[in-house]
Formats: structure tokens, C-alpha cells, sequence
């Protein structure tokens, strides 16, 4: 445990403001007796209104990570709904719209299939895709050739015989599941029984999409850890009494214009290098902490 040298040290390093005397960025009090300064926003924000801090008046997200847990909580479900609205939800109800519904596309469009000895057979291989959700069948070997994938974040790969559950990101490829044909399909399952199990298929399309949310917002959520491993020191060294909860969540806030960036690209297409989109909004978070932590910093003095 850190000892310190005395009890304003403390606060400091833990984020707490003087005991006595003004908050060094204060401005003058309000009716409250609350010290008001450049970064307030109010405690009923909207997540609306927390987006539009986060790319118009970037310096405010200093007091938005000072909001209750609960204001940023909601703000990082937020971004994960238009997130996935964006890469799942717009594609999938396109394609659906496209193939007519599942009930078209199984009677009319899916060639004839049915399982026996534990073993899928189809005629031919074929694919659904659904934006970022695809369905591969292959059963000319027992597994589905991860090669031919390509890079839709997530496939469900069915050969001859075994199920596997496929994420993509950045071109490396996890095995989630993988399981034998017959632990979901019995002997004499076809395309007639397909039909009939069209309600599972679309409580899978959600499932689906909230499994791809919290992979999303895990990978945005261990960012902010990281970036806040580097903002702390800095943000240490100045007078703005923040703790390592409130860094974490300025560094989840910092990353917004990034996301949307990021994300974009990928709905529409990826006509840009996802590489090259990712290290600009890498640039931006970066250039974000820094611009709104170094006008602060006690150079010379940790005092």
C-alpha cells in the first residue's frame, strides 16, 4: 500500500479534491455551495447529450466521467445499440427483406438437405448471409474450410459433421464451439423441419446480435483500460482531482469519435483499409487525452 506524506497528498493521488479551500479549476459557487467549473454538465444529462460532448466539446467529457456510474453505463449500452444498429440490425433486416424471409428462403432458395447416421448432407454448399451474421453449410468434409470464410465477424460453419461457432476480427479466426452434427441435429432433420423451427432462427438473430454487443463493447471497454494506463500519470500531475474511475471513463468517452469512425467504415463496405481507419482513431483518442490533460500539468513539481 502507498504511503503518503500527508493528507493532501492523498487526495491527490486518489482523486479527491482539498479538503478546505476551492477546487484549483473552480469558478464561483452556485446557490448549492458547489464550486462550478469549465468541465460542469449537468447530472440529468441524456446519452444524447453525452454523444454530442463527445464530438463537439470534447473538454466537457472531464465532467461527464464524473457523473454517476449509472449516466456512463447507459452511455456505453448506448453506443453499443447504434454500433450494432450499424453493423447487424440495418444488414440483416436488408438481407432478410431481400430473400423474402426465412420462410422463402428455406422452401425456395436452399437446396434439399437431411441428416442420417449423424451425418449433414446437402446437395450443394450454400451460404446465408446476414451483415455481420453469416450460416455456411458445406458438407463435402467433416468441417467447414475456415479459409473460405472470409472476414464476417460471425459464422456458423456446418459440414458433413461437426457445428463450429467462428468469430473474425482483424483477420484472425476463434473456434467458440464445436460440436458433433447429431448435438443439434437428429437423424432425419431436413429442410420441411427447417420450416417448422423458422422462430428459433430469428431468437438466434438476436441472440446473435447481443453476443456481437458484448464482444464490441468488451473490446471499446479493455481500450479504455489501456488508455487509461497512460492518461493516469498525466492526469495525476495536474489539479483536476481525478480518481482512476473517473480516468477510465473520460478514456471509455475519449473513444467515440473513433468508434463511430471505425464502425462506419466497416458498414459501409470497408472501402478504407480497416487498419488505417483504426490507427486514426487511435490518433484521435490519443491526441483527445493529451490536448485536454497537458494544459494542466504541474511541470517541475509534483506538488
Amino acid at each position: 500500500m502507498r504511503e503518503y506524506l500527508n493528507d493532501e497528498e492523498r487526495r491527490k493521488y486518489e482523486g479527491e479534491p482539498p479538503k478546505d479551500g476551492p477546487n484549483p479549476l473552480g469558478g464561483p459557487e452556485d446557490e448549492s455551495g458547489h464550486t462550478a467549473t469549465e468541465f460542469d454538465v449537468p447530472e440529468k444529462i441524456s446519452v444524447i447529450e453525452q454523444l454530442r460532448i463527445c464530438i463537439m466539446s470534447p473538454k466537457q467529457m472531464i465532467g461527464l466521467s464524473q457523473l454517476p456510474v449509472g449516466k456512463f453505463i447507459k452511455y456505453t449500452l448506448f453506443m453499443g445499440l447504434i454500433l450494432q444498429i450499424m453493423l447487424y440490425v440495418i444488414p440483416v433486416v436488408v438481407t432478410l427483406i431481400h430473400f423474402g424471409g426465412f420462410q422463402n428462403l428455406f422452401t425456395n432458395k436452399m437446396p434439399e438437405f437431411h441428416v442420417a447416421g449423424g451425418k449433414l448432407h446437402a446437395e450443394e454448399p450454400f451460404t446465408i448471409g446476414l451483415g455481420s451474421y453469416q450460416i455456411v453449410v458445406d458438407t463435402s468434409a467433416p468441417e467447414v474450410n475456415r479459409d473460405s470464410l472470409g472476414s464476417v465477424p460471425l459464422t456458423f460453419a456446418i459440414g458433413s459433421e461437426k457445428v463450429q461457432a467462428i468469430v473474425t476480427e482483424n483477420g484472425l479466426q476463434e473456434v467458440l464451439v464445436s460440436q458433433k452434427v447429431s448435438d443439434y441435429f437428429p437423424d432425419g432433420f431436413n429442410r420441411e423441419e427447417l420450416v417448422s423451427a423458422i422462430p428459433g432462427f430469428y431468437m438466434a438473430i438476436v441472440l446473435a446480435g447481443l453476443f456481437l454487443m458484448i464482444i464490441t463493447l468488451g473490446k471499446y471497454l479493455l481500450g479504455a483500460l489501456f488508455y487509461m494506463l497512460l492518461a493516469w500519470p498525466l492526469a495525476r500531475n495536474t489539479g483536476l482531482y481525478l480518481n482512476k474511475g473517473n480516468i477510465f471513463r473520460f478514456c471509455f468517452y475519449a473513444q467515440t469519435i473513433g468508434m463511430l469512425l471505425v464502425n462506419v467504415n466497416k458498414a459501409t463496405g470497408t472501402y478504407i483499409p480497416s487498419v488505417i481507419v483504426s490507427m486514426v482513431g487511435i490518433f484521435i483518442t490519443m491526441r483527445l487525452i493529451f490536448k485536454t490533460f497537458a494544459p494542466y500539468a504541474r511541470y517541475g513539481t509534483d506538488e
